[in-house]
């Protein structure tokens, strides 16, 4: 057998990248009122079970709100993994733009969805506004079939906040839906689902008439009812009457497209040229988003994603000197059949 070949030339080959940290999709906040001894953060957690809530502090006798949330968000089969506990303190005055900001201030991307202890009108409208601001959500819930909240969330057209409704506040349906609606995996094939009809654990239906069910989804609200038998979420809506799916398509292809075309400038040793190659790598890192959008549901498998990249003798010299890529993409979100129409013929 020869000499080892390190002997004489020893090579390492190292492959070269730098991956973004990703958004994490799937990770809910519930912010309550309550008095810390063990952290002065405003974020606690994350917590990947109700033992772990329980042994930081939040036990059924010590806070039995959070407790009661947290039991809610866990006891969903399809539901998320983990979870955050934010603290609104004294001295935000119960103002939930001042709370939400100094949690912010803790890690803006370190969950995706809030839900509030409180159910009053006003907090509920102040945290709406803020998550509309923002690459969140928000689910809410209210007691109130007058649906004063709900109306008002309509009327400014709200696509980030959802109000459902459930007839006991002490019951945290808001956790659940949001423990099962957060709980499909963005990232994963065919991962994309609805938040209607979803089936939760832990927490009863509503028993509502069909008038008030109507008087509900006519704002815009949400329900967990039962019909033949079973019982589901209906509409799965922002306060704007879009679907929460799309507003999660939505701000998947935005956080991942980022991620992507980050990873590229930095992941590069030199640079990427404006040149007609650099431009199309560009291309190619937004085209690879989109075409994992098909495989993971939030895009139609029916027409393909497109990225028009222009050719580098259109581009003024303003952008050249300025460094600027302008670019343009098409897909089709692939939606999905939530109600059916049919007219059955019969004949002798």
């Amino acid at each position: 057998m020869p000499a080892a070949i390190i002997e004489f030339v020893n090579v390492d080959v190292l492959l070269s990248g730098a991956a973004a940290e990703k958004f994490a999709f799937g990770i809910p906040m519930g912010v309550f009122t309550f008095t810390s001894t063990i952290s002065p953060d405003r974020q606690h957690g994350p917590f990947f079970s109700l033992a772990e809530v329980v042994a930081f502090g939040f036990s059924s006798g010590a806070e039995p709100a959070i407790y009661a949330w947290a039991s809610a968000v866990f006891a969903q089969d399809d539901g998320v993994d983990s979870l955050l506990i934010g603290q609104q303190i004294a001295g935000d005055a119960g103002d939930y733009t001042v709370t939400m900001d100094a949690i912010e201030l803790e890690g803006a991307n370190t969950w995706y969805i809030t839900n509030i202890e409180s159910r009053a009108d006003a907090d509920i409208a102040d945290l709406a506004a803020w998550t509309e601001t923002r690459t969140k959500l928000a689910i809410v819930q209210s007691d109130d079939l007058t649906l004063v909240a709900a109306a008002a969330l309509q009327a400014l057209g709200y696509n980030r906040t959802a109000l459902i409704y459930h007839d006991d506040d002490s019951e945290y349906l808001d956790g659940a839906w949001t423990s099962s609606g957060g709980g499909m995996n963005l990232d994963a094939p065919g991962g994309v689902g609805i938040w209607a009809y979803r089936q939760l654990e832990a927490v009863p239906y509503d028993d509502v008439t069909g008038a008030e069910a109507a008087l509900i989804f006519g704002e815009d609200a949400n329900l967990f009812g039962r019909n033949k038998g079973l019982s589901f979420t209906s509409k799965g809506t922002a306060a704007s009457s879009r679907f929460l799916d799309v507003q999660t398509s939505i701000d998947w292809v935005k956080a991942r497209t980022e991620e992507e075309i980050l990873s590229l400038f930095v992941g590069t040793p030199t640079k990427v040229p404006y040149t007609n190659a650099g431009i199309n790598l560009v291309a190619a890192a937004i085209q690879n988003v989109l075409n994992r959008g098909v495989g993971f549901g939030h895009f139609s498998t029916d027409v393909a994603p497109t990225v028009t990249a222009p050719d580098i003798s259109t581009i003024s010299s303003a952008d050249k000197i300025n460094r600027e890529l302008t670019l343009q993409a098409t897909a089709v979100l692939a939606g999905a059949i939530q109600k059916v129409n049919l007219t059955i013929n019969l004949t002798f």
